[in-house]
């Protein structure tokens, strides 16, 4: 890896400040930005610079804002360092990455998705799961930056495929948590206790990561804090539909739980999406 290289975070949320003390704690030289003023105010520990600086001086930035729309708001009209290096974390349409892939080029600026999976947890951690759209030769000087972040990293050839990859993950994901939710509140009408239920599922055919892990350590508990909210699962299922509609292959399950998370009040948005279980039976169109 290049020597010295000056590492920014631009986004500060859970995922963002988590991957920021991972690097700070790894011994980078690292430098912090969100255009939350509140939250910068509460992050005493990161040594936060002023957007502009960030964009001239970061060899590197990490970007961990909502989506690569974000990005390009971020840097439009700014002077850019030129030969830095962006690195998207962001769950994002692929079409869009493409296109900020090619508006970058022409700055000079070596652009890459790289979705990620694993949570503020695995990130705080270094456990993520990192999903980049590019060649695994083009990224070896970011190797020790990965590696502090990520116990799994997964190369795919083109820009974009790393988000792509990301989609096609979210809707398994969110398509099984939506489906345990209303399996789990049918079996309560039925008499069977959800911790019952979800013991069953774990020592048979039916255990996912769902069941293994999402309710026994949010769900069953009453904790409800999986730290993410109902807009993101909303966002994440509506891109996943947007992008396969354009394409050959069915997307009836995809469509379907697109829907079915859509019947959920707007009001609820900022709920921890963990919520949808004891919310199901009230927002769901039978």
């Amino acid at each position: 890896m290049k020597q010295n290289l000056k590492i920014s975070v631009i986004g500060l949320g859970s995922m963002g400040s988590s991957i920021y003390n991972r690097l700070k704690k790894k011994g980078f030289n690292v430098f912090g930005y969100d255009n939350n003023l509140e939250l910068t105010k509460s992050k005493k520990e990161i040594n936060y610079k002023n957007i502009d600086y960030i964009l001239e001086v970061s060899d590197v930035i990490l970007f961990a804002v909502p989506s690569n729309k974000e990005i390009l708001n971020i840097i439009e009209n700014k002077i850019l360092k030129f030969n830095s290096t962006y690195i998207d974390l962001t769950t994002s349409n692929p079409q869009n990455t493409l296109e900020l892939y090619k508006y970058l080029k022409l700055k000079n600026i070596s652009y890459f998705d790289a979705a990620m999976s694993g949570g503020a947890s695995g990130a705080l951690n270094g456990t993520l799961t990192l999903m980049i759209g590019g060649k695994k030769e083009e990224l070896k000087y970011l190797t020790k930056i990965f590696s502090s972040m990520a116990s799994n990293v997964f190369y795919y050839g083109n820009i974009g495929n790393g988000h792509s990859m990301k989609l096609l993950h979210n809707s398994v994901c969110h398509g099984i948590f939506l489906m345990m939710c209303e399996i789990g509140n049918l079996g309560e009408e039925l008499g069977i206790s959800l911790e019952d239920l979800i013991n069953t599922f774990n020592c048979s055919n039916a255990r996912s990561y769902i069941s293994q892990e999402r309710f026994p350590n949010h769900i069953l508990n009453k904790k409800f804090d999986g730290k993410s909210i109902i807009k993101n699962l909303k966002k994440d299922l509506q891109l996943v539909k947007d992008f396969s509609d354009s394409k050959e292959t069915s997307n009836n399950y995809i469509k379907l739980t697109s829907s079915l998370l859509n019947d959920f009040n707007n009001k609820l948005d900022l709920n921890d999406f963990t919520e949808i279980y004891k919310l199901w039976n009230k927002n769901i169109v039978k």
